[in-house]
């Protein structure tokens, strides 16, 4: 693992840790430079990753299903105590689009606060400065959304500054 880990430093690999049971294992991973916690199994292992100001990543798909399917921490739950930084499409892609919908309407964030969890805090994890905030030198990657239907959906898209889709959804 050690071997595997320091291959993956001098490629400049981005690391996480995935399904963390104890904290031991929160040490552990981190030691090899996974600085992100992927769903972490107990609330002291993403309470950790946040003192030590790593990201923590819960699915998306969590958030809409109001819990997770395997007795995991919730998402929303630890949205809402600020034990989550990042929000995965991990078995459903459209989840992203939708869950930053849903913790605003259930009151655990404003939407504002929420879609960063889907934006600018995964590109930033993943060292993609440039990507994920509307800012001067950033890519501009914009997504237009519709929420005027029973669910929100994508009206366009532009990538780098350029309109890719229009209508789309």
């Amino acid at each position: 693992m050690r071997r595997g880990a320091a291959a993956a430093e001098a490629a400049g690999v981005v690391r996480l840790a995935h399904d963390e049971e104890t904290l031991d294992d929160r040490s552990l991973y981190r030691s090899l430079g996974a600085l992100i916690s992927e769903f972490p199994e107990i609330v002291a292992v993403a309470r950790e990753a946040v003192r030590a100001g790593e990201a923590v990543v819960f699915g998306a798909p969590n958030v809409l299903r109001g819990g997770s399917h395997t007795g995991s921490p919730g998402a929303a739950d630890m949205v809402g105590k600020g034990l989550c930084t990042v929000l995965a499409s991990d078995y459903y892609y459209p989840a992203m689009l939708l869950a930053p919908f849903r913790l605003a309407e259930d009151g655990i964030l404003p939407l504002e606060e929420a879609w960063p969890l889907v934006s600018a805090n995964p590109a930033r994890a993943a060292g993609l400065d440039d990507r994920g905030t509307l800012a001067e030198g950033a890519r501009a990657d914009i997504l237009l959304v519709d929420p005027s239907g029973p669910v929100p959906r994508p009206a366009a898209a532009l990538a780098g500054g350029r309109l890719l889709r229009f209508g789309i959804g």
